[in-house]
């Protein structure tokens, strides 16, 4: 290439880079404040359209069998009538329901804890590619078979809807306008050059959607996550798909693409990566993210869990968590309410970016809610991990190896042998890694032992699958949530300590006050929505648990 082309293309990259104005094009990013936008994620269905299906259901029967892929039993022993809502208390089971009537051609909404697999006049249908419903193609006598397939404390078949063809056709094309019009509002409220503004002002509606479609706006704001490979990467959710520039503090221009809005760069450990973005002519704002060092002789990190669609209160938790300056943010799974929610994960993760910390992920059961055909979570890989990584993962940060597990690609929830989780888990535990570290933790959503749920004394297959590794001393720390409270428990194995904490506080409802199972015992147990501070160097692991108004739980240290 000649120096006047290198040159050219070198001042057409910079003059992308500065194509916006000087000062960024919004106030802020759309999820800022998603209160405002609000409308934008739930859309009303036509209420006078929607056929209520809370009557006519049999429920058949309940097992244990293992397995996500089921034919419909052959017989069932005392089916039973019910009205819906039907709940009950029976952790991972399948839940059999059987309805007939007549339908006409349409679609299905199921709201089933916490998912559901639908037979269709005794055919198998599968959930619908572009949403969380299923499509009946004909008209006539109709027969539903529901299997819901539970991995919540209590479960069971909520609330069964149906919607005419024609009617949901014409409420997408609706929907799809009412967002429209929406993002146009806020993009025109948010605008922060006045000059700008003024001349958006004058234009007609189809003038004004071709213009700003020039200057698309942030959804989220870029988050740093340590992903399983042990790649840390910042994750950011964008209105256009395309190319975005990313201009470095030194001056470097990164072009990084997306087919859907959905924006990665990596980044090394250790790094503080500042950036200016810029997307066609909008130039979106600096950012500057750092990637804890590995090396560090000490971490400090917040734990949380259960999060699930409680934005209002894990808003407060994220920005106490920011006050609080951790190194490290980790999440201990149900990170949304549903995972097949569309506008779930964008949320979450404007709401993790007001922590301005790396964040450790895991996933729950609600965040597999909606794809429990085959068990492969589409939003929850597409929005948290990197493609083709794994939901477990082991990293070293220091004097502490965090090893991260996810059951929840097994039902009923499990880690069961010949599974490569499992293979991989039971190598890693024998690894030089994880045997030299001075401490060593396990991350997964459901915990081996809980209290605070009725009935529930934490998951038995977790149990059996880490007491032999208690024996050994190989793990100090548990962390989970999956129940909503506070819970911690220490407990010795052939002389070994292990300290135990449950953090499902983070935003989902609270587990019933004056409710609790009888065993196990725990040290501590709190019905408050809460957050938590671990410390560890070579000697030491100081946690704190903090409610929303900053105030001290409890509090624990272990020393070696």
């Amino acid at each position: 290439m000649s120096f006047r082309i290198a040159f050219a293309c070198l001042l057409f990259v910079f003059s992308a880079c500065h194509s916006g104005p000087e000062t960024p094009t919004f106030k802020e990013v759309f999820l800022h404040d998603d209160r405002k936008a609000e409308g934008f994620f739930h859309p009303r269905l036509p209420a006078d359209a929607l056929q209520a299906l809370d009557s006519g259901w049999m429920y058949l029967a309940s097992d244990s069998l293992p397995g996500i892929d089921r034919e419909w039993p052959d017989r069932f022993l005392e089916p039973q009538p019910v009205s819906l809502p039907h709940r009950l208390p029976l952790p991972n089971h399948s839940l059999w329901y059987r309805w007939e009537g007549m339908l006409k051609p349409g679609v299905l909404l199921i709201d089933a804890d916490d998912g559901v697999q639908c037979w269709l006049n005794g055919t198998r249908i599968r959930r619908a590619e572009e949403g969380d419903y299923f499509v009946i193609p004909a008209s006539g006598k109709t027969e539903l078979g529901l299997r819901v397939v539970n991995n919540a404390m209590s479960g069971g078949l909520r609330q069964v809807q149906f919607l005419s063809q024609a009617d949901y056709l014409a409420w997408q094309e609706k929907r799809d306008q009412i967002r429209e019009g929406f993002l146009l509002d806020r993009k025109m409220e948010l605008l922060k050059d006045p000059e700008h503004l003024n001349k958006c002002e004058e234009l007609p509606f189809p003038e004004l959607k071709e213009r700003l479609a020039d200057y698309p706006i942030l959804f989220t704001e870029p988050v740093l996550i340590w992903g399983t490979a042990g790649i840390p990467f910042i994750r950011w959710v964008s209105e256009s798909a395309g190319t975005a520039l990313l201009r470095t503090e030194g001056g470097e221009v990164l072009r990084v693409g997306s087919s859907d809005g959905v924006f990665t760069q990596q980044v090394n450990p250790g790094q503080t990566f500042s950036f200016d973005l810029h997307q066609n002519k909008s130039y979106q704002g600096n950012f500057s993210l750092s990637a804890p060092d590995p090396s560090e002789a000490n971490i400090r990190m917040a734990l949380w869990g259960d999060s699930q669609g409680g934005w209002k209160t894990f808003r407060k938790i994220a920005d106490s968590i920011r006050a609080k300056q951790v190194d490290l943010s980790i999440g201990a799974g149900d990170l949304v309410n549903n995972g097949s929610e569309g506008w779930a994960y964008p949320r979450f993760l404007q709401l993790l970016s007001r922590m301005q910390s790396p964040q450790l992920l895991v996933p729950g059961n609600h965040d597999y809610d909606g794809y429990y055909d085959d068990l492969q979570a589409r939003q929850l890989h597409h929005y948290l991990f990197l493609p083709e990584t794994p939901t477990f993962a082991m990293q070293v940060f220091g004097p502490l190896a965090i090893l991260s597990l996810d059951p929840n690609v097994n039902f009923p929830v499990s880690i069961p042998e010949g599974t490569r989780q499992r293979e991989w888990l039971e190598k890693q535990m024998q690894s030089e890694s994880w045997q030299n570290a001075r401490w060593k933790m396990l991350l997964l959503h459901q915990p081996p032992y809980s209290q605070g749920w009725p009935g529930y004394a934490g998951e038995w297959t977790i149990r059996q699958l880490l007491e032999p590794f208690f024996h050994q001393g190989l793990v100090d720390l548990v962390v989970a949530g999956h129940t909503h409270d506070y819970e911690r428990l220490s407990l010795e194995f052939s002389g070994n300590p292990v300290h135990f904490l449950v953090v499902g506080g983070a935003g989902g409802g609270l587990e019933p006050q004056g409710e609790q199972s009888q065993a196990p015992q725990m040290d501590r147990l709190i019905k408050k929505h809460h957050y938590g501070i671990l410390h560890v160097d070579s000697t030491r692991m100081q946690f704190n648990a903090y409610d929303l108004d900053g105030n001290t739980l409890d509090e624990f240290t272990a020393k070696k």
